[in-house]
C-alpha cells in the first residue's frame, strides 16, 4: 500500500511540473513571438490602424444606436414582441462600437497582409491581439445583456456582474497567451471521488449548462408569463397559477436536462424524490399545505387580487397572492401575511366574492321630541343623493334601530361601489349632511345629559354660618 501511494504521488509530481513547464514555454514563446517580430515602422502602422478602427467604431456606432431606438415599443407595451425589440435595441446598444471597431481593424490588418508592402501576420500580432479584444468586449457584453435577460436584473446585481467580467477576461488573457489548453488538460486529469469518470472538468461543465438551462427555462418562463397576463380571457388568479406551474415545470426540466447533458444519470434523483416526500410527510405538513392551498385558492377564485375580506379578526384588501402565505393590506397601511391554509380551512369574510359593491352602515341619534319620520326621510334623501363612489339604482334603507338613554338612535344603509378603497371620507361627507338640515329643519341631535329630580327631603337642613 505505501508503494502504491508513492507511485501514485510521484505521477501527480510528474503532472505538475509537465505542466508547469508547458505554461512556461509557452508565456516565453508568446513573448518571444510579441517583439520579434516588431520595427518601429510596423509598430506604427498598428497603431494608426487601432487609432482608425477606434474612430470608425465611434462614428458607425452613434447613427445605428439612433436608429435602433427607433424599434424601442411604448413604455407600457408587453408581450413577446415588445420584450423582443427592447432585446435587440439593448444588444445594439451594447455591441454595436465594440464590433464595428472590431470588424475594421480586422479588416485593416488583412488589407495590410495581402498588400504589396512588406508585412507579415506575424508582424500585426499587436493589430491582431487588439481586434480580438474587442470582439472579445462584444461577446462580454453580449453575456452580461443574455444573464440579465434570462436571469433578471436581482439576480444579475452590479456584483454578479463583476465577478463575471473578472471571469470571462481571466478566460480571454489564457487563451491569448496559449495557456487555456493547457489548464482545460489539467482540468480534465483532475479525478473527483464522487463516482466514475467525475472530472473537475465535468463538474465545471455540469454546472455551466445547469446555469445555462435554468436561465433558459426562466427567459421562457417570463416571455410565457408576459402572454398569459396579457390575455383578456383569462382571470387574473387563472393567470398567477398557470406561470407558476409553468414556471416550476421548466425548472425542473431545465434542471434534468442540465444533468443528462453531462453524463449524469438522473434517476439518481428518485433517491432524493423520496427523501423530500418523508420529509414532506412528517415535518413540513403545514408548509406542505399551505403551497397546495395557494393553488387551490388561485383555481377556485374564492379569493381573489384586491377583494376586501376578513380573515383572523382583519380587514383589508388582498393584495398579494403568494405560494406560501396572502397578503392583506387594511387603510391603515398594515399587511398581515396570512397562511393560504387559513384561507382553506377557516371562516372568511369576503366582501367582494361576488359584487364589489357592498352596504356601509351609519348611526345617528335624535331627541325624544324630534319628528322622526322626517328624520328617517332626510337620513334617507342624503344617503341616495348622487355622489361619487355611490351605486346609482340601488336604493339604501333607514330606520329605527332602538330607544337610547338620551335619544332615539336611527340608522341609514347606502351602497358604495368600491368599498376596499375606504369610506371614511364618504360618512363623513353624508353626516355633515345631514347634521346641517337636522339643524335647520330644528331636529335636536341630543348629546348624554342627566337629570335630577329631588321629590321629598326628610333631613333638617341646617344653615351654614359664613365666618367673618
Amino acid at each position: 500500500m505505501p508503494d502504491t501511494i508513492s507511485e501514485t504521488d510521484s505521477v501527480v509530481n510528474a503532472d505538475v511540473i509537465d505542466t508547469a513547464a508547458n505554461v512556461a514555454d509557452s508565456f516565453i514563446g508568446y513573448f518571444h513571438q510579441l517583439f520579434a517580430n516588431w520595427t518601429l515602422t510596423t509598430l506604427i502602422i498598428q497603431l494608426v490602424a487601432v487609432f482608425a478602427a477606434i474612430l470608425l467604431g465611434y462614428w458607425g456606432s452613434r447613427p445605428l444606436n439612433e436608429k435602433a431606438k427607433l424599434l424601442l415599443p411604448a413604455n407600457d407595451a408587453e408581450g413577446i414582441v415588445a420584450l423582443f425589440r427592447r432585446f435587440v435595441v439593448a444588444f445594439i446598444h451594447n455591441v454595436s462600437f465594440s464590433l464595428i471597431s472590431g470588424i475594421t481593424l480586422a479588416f485593416i490588418t488583412y488589407v495590410l497582409v495581402v498588400s504589396p508592402f512588406v508585412v507579415t501576420r506575424e508582424m500585426m500580432l499587436f493589430c491582431r491581439l487588439a481586434y480580438t479584444v474587442f470582439f472579445a468586449y462584444a461577446g462580454l457584453l453580449l453575456l452580461v445583456s443574455f444573464l440579465r435577460g434570462i436571469l433578471g436584473s436581482h439576480i444579475v446585481t452590479p456584483t454578479v456582474q463583476r465577478y463575471v467580467t473578472i471571469f470571462f477576461w481571466t478566460l480571454v488573457a489564457l487563451q491569448i497567451l496559449g495557456f487555456l489548453p493547457e489548464v482545460v488538460k489539467w482540468m480534465q486529469s483532475m479525478t473527483i471521488p464522487l463516482g466514475k469518470d467525475v472530472t473537475v472538468w465535468t463538474c465545471f461543465v455540469a454546472i455551466i449548462t445547469i446555469l445555462v438551462t435554468v436561465g433558459v427555462a426562466n427567459w421562457c418562463a417570463g416571455m410565457l408569463d408576459a402572454v398569459i397576463q396579457g390575455s383578456k380571457t383569462i382571470s387574473d388568479n387563472l393567470k398567477l397559477a398557470i406561470s407558476r406551474v409553468v414556471r416550476i415545470f421548466l425548472m425542473v426540466f431545465a434542471v434534468i436536462v442540465g444533468l443528462s447533458s453531462v453524463g449524469i444519470d438522473v434517476t439518481v434523483l428518485s433517491v432524493f424524490g423520496g427523501a423530500i416526500g418523508v420529509g414532506i410527510g412528517f415535518g413540513l405538513q403545514k408548509i406542505a399545505s399551505n403551497y397546495v392551498s395557494g393553488f387551490i385558492i388561485l383555481l377556485d377564485r374564492s379569493v381573489k387580487i384586491g377583494d376586501l375580506v376578513e380573515v383572523s379578526g382583519f380587514r383589508g384588501r388582498v393584495t398579494q397572492i403568494n405560494t406560501r402565505y396572502t397578503v392583506v393590506r387594511n387603510a391603515d397601511g398594515i399587511e398581515n401575511l396570512v397562511p393560504n391554509e387559513t384561507f382553506v380551512t377557516s371562516s372568511v369574510r369576503n366582501h367582494s366574492y361576488t359584487d364589489t359593491a357592498c352596504v356601509n352602515y351609519m348611526e345617528i341619534s335624535v331627541g325624544y321630541g324630534a319628528n322622526i319620520e322626517r328624520a328617517l326621510e332626510i337620513m334617507l334623501e342624503e344617503g341616495m343623493k348622487e355622489r361619487p363612489r355611490i351605486v346609482k339604482g340601488r336604493r339604501g334603507w333607514a330606520y329605527l334601530d332602538n330607544f337610547g338613554d338620551s335619544g332615539i338612535n336611527l340608522k341609514l344603509g347606502f351602497w358604495v361601489e368600491d368599498p376596499v378603497n375606504g369610506v371614511a371620507s364618504l360618512k363623513t361627507a353624508i353626516c355633515t349632511a345631514i347634521y346641517r338640515r337636522f339643524q335647520e329643519e330644528g331636529i335636536e341631535v341630543p348629546f348624554p345629559q342627566l337629570d335630577l329630580n329631588l321629590r321629598n327631603v326628610d333631613a333638617k337642613v341646617v344653615p351654614v354660618k359664613m365666618m367673618s
